[in-house]
């Protein structure tokens, strides 16, 4: 999440269908003539409907059609394109990294070549040049997870939006880090910044930037690893940035949070009325872990001699180990064979859980003295390995079996009559 240090000027365009009038080719609006395309986002909305989308624009002190901007200013030049022609109102928005003073200055429109420069009332509110140095800083931070472990990127826009240069600029960025978490070794793209750890939960950056010409940026990243977890749960990490020269200041805050996912996995059967048995997978959240999505491999091994019909998969992709193909439900299936179950997609909401039941009949059994049906929870995975941090299940692989004589026998019986 990225701190909001931005300026808005929003314009709004309206013509007319009549017979005599002319669709608007392009237009220029005076801004400070230090601003540089990396601090200005020019977007369009036509209508009042739809979303702002961006649109190109050029910057220049002296244009051919418009002539000369006024004494501080710029053009900021917005060609149509053909975008729209009459009859239509259109809102342009200028977002600029920083604020600046307001200023009145007229706009002016081309119309098939006929400049109209549009100055009641001495124009129109527009950005005009500090004519001080003045510092202005934009912060984005996001968590990346790659391979089961985070790394949490910083990225700073400083710039001096002023017309004047600041000889040294300083940063401090305190990084407020939860005490379940621990950082490892931290990386920033400038090797003179400091790096201060030795207070708990906090993280510091510091250090001289230098010098800073007048509408220049510099940008600083960091990276900072996160190596331990202790506890599951929803770690928000905040932070605030802040450069100082002499007589300017600016901060930005941002923060980004990083989810760490436990679960526990339980197996066990159920025998119930009329040779029907039933395997229960149970996934559950443990503590503060927050909710999350999970994939399971689960499998069952049908004995020799032994006849099974099985009634419900509980959504669970069942197929045989051998040649993956589809396990029927309502048909007798004789025994030796290797069943794989595959659930996806299993939602486990925070301070609960999730289960999947794979029900049976035993049909019949040829097997002299008493043989397994056994059954097996191998994998617990997150469906999207990238959006949280894994600490595990529990034990795997997890046991279920049946017992089959001339009845049927669970092994490991839920917390229930079996």
């Amino acid at each position: 999440m990225s701190s909001l240090n931005r300026s808005f000027w929003t314009y709004k365009l309206i013509t007319d269908c009549d017979a005599d009038t002319v669709a608007i080719t392009s237009f220029a609006i005076p801004i400070c003539e230090i601003i540089k395309k990396e601090l200005l986002t020019v977007s369009e909305k036509i209508d009042g409907c739809g979303e702002w989308t961006s649109v190109p624009y050029t910057l220049s002190k002296s244009d051919k059609i418009f002539g000369d901007a006024p004494e501080g200013f710029q053009f900021v030049i917005i060609d149509t394109n053909n975008r729209y022609t009459k009859g239509v109102s259109v809102a342009y928005r200028l977002e600029l990294k920083g604020n600046f003073p307001v200023a009145t200055q007229p706009i002016s429109i081309n119309t098939n070549s006929i400049i109209t420069v549009f100055d009641c009332n001495g124009g129109f509110l527009v950005p005009e040049c500090n004519p001080q140095g003045k510092l202005s800083i934009n912060k984005d931070a996001k968590t990346i997870i790659e391979n089961n472990q985070s790394i949490i990127e910083y990225s700073l826009e400083i710039s001096n939006i002023g017309n004047a240069t600041l000889e040294d600029v300083v940063l401090s960025d305190i990084l407020f880090l939860p005490t379940q978490l621990t950082s490892g070794n931290i990386s920033t793209s400038l090797e003179k910044l400091n790096i201060i750890t030795n207070k708990p939960g906090q993280i510091t950056i510091n250090g001289s930037l230098g010098k800073l010409e007048p509408g220049s940026e510099i940008i600083v990243t960091y990276n900072v690893p996160i190596i331990g977890i202790s506890n599951p749960g929803s770690y928000i990490i905040n932070n605030l940035a802040t450069v100082t020269s002499e007589g300017t200041e600016a901060t930005a805050t941002s923060s980004t949070t990083i989810d760490a996912v436990q679960l526990e996995s339980n197996k066990c059967c159920n025998v119930l009325e009329n040779g029907v048995a039933e395997y229960i997978i149970t996934i559950a959240n443990i503590g503060d872990s927050p909710s999350t999505q999970v994939n399971i491999v689960d499998t069952l091994v049908i004995p020799t001699g032994v006849i099974v019909k099985f009634l419900d998969f509980s959504g669970c992709t069942v197929v045989f180990a051998n040649n993956e193909k589809q396990v029927p439900t309502n048909v007798n299936m004789q025994g030796p064979a290797d069943i794989k179950i595959t659930c996806d997609k299993i939602n486990i909401p925070q301070n609960s859980n999730s289960q999947k039941i794979i029900r049976f009949e035993l049909i019949s059994s040829s097997v002299y003295g008493e043989t397994l049906i056994k059954n097996e929870l191998d994998e617990v995975n997150p469906t999207i390995p990238d959006s949280q941090i894994f600490l595990g299940t529990g034990i795997l692989p997890s046991r279920a079996d049946l017992k089959v004589t001339l009845s049927i026998e669970c092994m490991n019986p839920c917390n229930k009559t079996s």
